[in-house]
């Protein structure tokens, strides 16, 4: 397949008042589309700035980004916007949920500034709903939900403009072990059967493990880049091969 994320030599510095902070020093890094990959890496490894330099929430100090073949750092912040928009969707530890709303409004969200017509737009938030199996929950209130519930919310929002990029950061950091492992089936179907890039960001080595590749970074380098022999599946109980 060919690559959806290209880095060469990505360096980040964030400069405060004169104070120069060297966060990256140097990543590279080809993502194939339809790949699942996991960033693994301690508190302050660089692993977050990497994943919003990924989501075009943050902008490199040096090196090149070729997302499908176009060269992110000639973009201006309203480029950034609407390619973020169009391309990237967001899951985040804390869900990101608008209180006292409901399912179905949350999910519509991100469509609200969209150039999609509104005729179209109940289609789209009905179906990502049914994508998540919370159908019978889409008139409840987020926080009528439980945790499980909210994230699978957050994911439906994520999938609503058929983005190429899912991008995860600690998706199950909040959630107890059965609602986690039913997070992670849901992100692995997405890849598997409906060839969605998912690019996990995590420090947990059981969910990192769902992803067929484990990228591990650390002061701001990539430690190891591997293949992971060991991928779990909770969908009939064996590790994938």
């Amino acid at each position: 397949m060919p690559n959806i994320i290209e880095l060469k030599n990505v360096t980040k510095e964030y400069d405060n008042d004169g104070v120069v902070t060297p966060v990256l020093h140097g990543i590279s890094l080809d993502i194939p589309q339809g790949q699942f990959i996991s960033i693994m890496g301690p508190s302050g490894s660089g692993k977050s700035t990497l994943m919003n330099i990924l989501g075009f929430l943050d902008v490199i100090t040096d090196g090149t980004y070729f997302f499908n073949g176009r060269d992110v750092s000639k973009l201006s912040d309203d480029e950034l916007a609407d390619m973020r928009g169009a391309n990237i969707g967001f899951v985040f530890q804390t869900f990101n949920l608008l209180p006292r709303t409901t399912v179905y409004e949350n999910v519509m969200l991100p469509l609200v500034y969209s150039n999609i017509a509104a005729s179209h737009r109940h289609k789209l938030v009905t179906d990502a709903i049914e994508n998540v199996g919370l159908s019978h929950r889409t008139n409840n209130y987020s926080n009528q939900l439980s945790g499980g519930e909210r994230q699978r919310v957050a994911i439906a929002r994520a999938l609503i403009r058929n983005p190429d990029v899912i991008l995860a950061d600690e998706p199950t950091g909040n959630l107890d072990s059965k609602s986690g492992e039913a997070v992670m089936d849901l992100l692995l179907n997405l890849n598997k059967n409906q060839g969605h890039t998912v690019i996990l960001v995590t420090h947990e080595t059981y969910t990192a493990e769902y992803a067929e590749r484990i990228v591990r970074i650390k002061d701001g380098l990539v430690l190891r880049d591997e293949r992971n022999g060991h991928r779990r599946s909770r969908e009939d109980g064996q590790p994938l091969k």
